[in-house]
């Protein structure tokens, strides 16, 4: 299991979202936890990566050696 952190950028965007898409988010976040690389993860870069939940795009940074998981932005996207 991966130890999770989440920067203020984050935390800041997901006080505007309304608690069903809260749930949603705080359910993907949660879920890297045990597996950061999702079949439906996109890399950014080698340790960048970027998931969906809804219509909410989440980046993070892996650091395998430490296994820690950095969770740093939240943006709305259109799903296309």
């Amino acid at each position: 299991m991966y130890a999770m952190e989440t920067l203020p950028e984050f935390l800041r965007a997901l006080e505007s979202i309304h608690p069903r898409r809260f749930k949603v988010i705080s359910l993907k976040v949660m879920a890297l936890q045990t597996n950061p690389r999702p079949p439906e993860c996109e890399m950014i870069d080698p340790e960048t990566y970027m998931v969906r939940a809804g219509p909410y795009k989440i980046a993070y940074t892996i650091d395998d050696t430490r296994r820690r998981i950095k969770v740093y932005a939240l943006e709305e996207k259109p799903i296309e």
